[in-house]
């Protein structure tokens, strides 16, 4: 009765790996076109208020990093 019931159990989940297989989709299987930190921004301006502008994250003259943020436009 166990050999029967462990038999089902695997037969099972042998059948539910295979269609789990068969669902991936073929061209997208572990290829990404171009990497994750080329392809996009790691953070951009969405919406700076009236008066500021953005500015873009880079690194200081100290070697540390500073994150984009709206600074408030100076006047010409």
């Amino acid at each position: 009765m166990r050999g029967l019931l462990l038999g089902l159990i695997g037969a099972l989940s042998l059948v539910g790996g295979l269609c789990a297989v068969a669902a991936t989709p073929a061209g997208l299987v572990g290829v990404l076109p171009v990497p994750t930190s080329e392809s996009l921004p790691a953070a951009t301006h969405q919406w700076c208020r009236n008066g500021e502008h953005w500015v873009r994250g880079a690194y200081a003259k100290d070697g540390k990093y500073r994150a984009g943020y709206c600074a408030p436009k100076q006047p010409p």
